[in-house]
């Protein structure tokens, strides 16, 4: 089923969860006691990869200590950049912003499930974007001017 907008009855904000999260309890993207915290303050995330040459960008909570970042250090990633916002939201909001740009620009995903379970969508060829572009991009998104929206410079 389509995403619904709803007003939670609990928060009073705004989401469009499915019918089937709405039946299971889960609904609210706001109230939910798991994962990742779209209310509280968070961070946006560059971490590399040198084996891969890949780069990623991504969202993790602000104060969590078993985050994505650890996650990803797991899997042989390095933090290069972390920028942090007053929510989750607004961190949510930059990242899909630079996602959005980077796919027009032709940029697709650049490792597999296979390669990296969680966040493989996020990921970019580093000889194509590079990390330092990411982080430019994330400064000029949080700084919530227009004039700051220009098309993403890569290298």
């Amino acid at each position: 089923m389509a995403p619904r907008r709803c007003r939670c009855a609990t928060c009073h904000r705004t989401s469009t969860p499915t019918l089937a999260k709405i039946r299971s309890g889960r609904g609210c993207k706001y109230c939910v006691r798991h994962g990742f915290d779209r209310a509280a303050p968070a961070r946006v995330y560059v971490v590399t990869h040198a084996a891969h040459q890949a780069v990623k960008i991504g969202v993790a909570g602000a104060g969590q200590r078993n985050d994505r970042i650890a996650q990803h250090g797991r899997y042989g990633w390095t933090l290069f950049y972390e920028h942090h916002v007053p929510t989750g939201d607004d961190a949510l909001a930059v990242e899909q912003a630079i996602l959005r740009r980077l796919r027009a620009a032709g940029h697709g995903a650049f490792l597999t499930a296979a390669e990296l379970p969680n966040g493989w969508s996020e990921t970019f060829d580093a000889r194509r974007v590079s990390a330092a572009s990411l982080r430019d991009q994330i400064r000029k998104e949080s700084q919530d001017d227009p004039e700051s929206h220009e098309p993403l410079t890569l290298f």
